[in-house]
């Protein structure tokens, strides 16, 4: 979807490029890997990080969007709105469409979100020693998730 980012969403961006940076130093550095990580800005303005966790057991992952939207709800409340949500996804390659959230995780930002939330999916890779973000795509939450579970809705009523 072509869209003209906002001065908010570019300085997500900014911030979500250098986080990234950090964090795969820091993981690299204690023989870890490459992983998706978000980025939320709240609207209040405040941005929150999360990223994918993955043990051993697969019922136990956590999204990297939830990670964020969980730092979210700890740091503001429940009543805390994402403005716009970015979720980076480490690519060997560029590729012709970047990661977007899964089902659970649409639900959720779509729960958490103002009605015109953005998500920004990029995708980060490393060449040689320098870190490229080659592609960003955008949504809006309402076009990835058009038809939102509310389970005040009963069809049997």
């Amino acid at each position: 979807m072509a869209h003209e980012l906002t001065t908010d969403e570019q300085q997500l961006i900014s911030y979500a490029e250098k986080a990234i940076i950090r964090f795969n130093t820091i993981r690299q550095n204690h023989g870890g890997i490459d992983t998706l990580y978000s980025f939320i800005l709240s609207d209040s303005g405040k941005i929150y990080d999360g990223a994918c966790f993955e043990p051993s057991i697969q019922q136990a992952t956590i999204c990297g969007e939830r990670h964020a939207i969980a730092n979210l709800i700890l740091q503001e409340s429940y009543s805390a709105r994402i403005r716009s949500i970015l979720v980076a996804d480490p690519v060997p390659s560029v590729q012709n469409v970047s990661t977007t959230p899964c089902g659970t995780c649409r639900h959720i930002i779509h729960q958490f979100s103002t009605p015109e939330a953005t998500v920004l999916c990029m995708q980060y890779m490393r060449q040689g020693t320098t870190w490229v973000f080659p592609r960003i795509d955008t949504y809006l939450i309402k076009d990835l998730y058009p038809y939102p579970y509310t389970p005040n809705e009963h069809l049997w009523d």
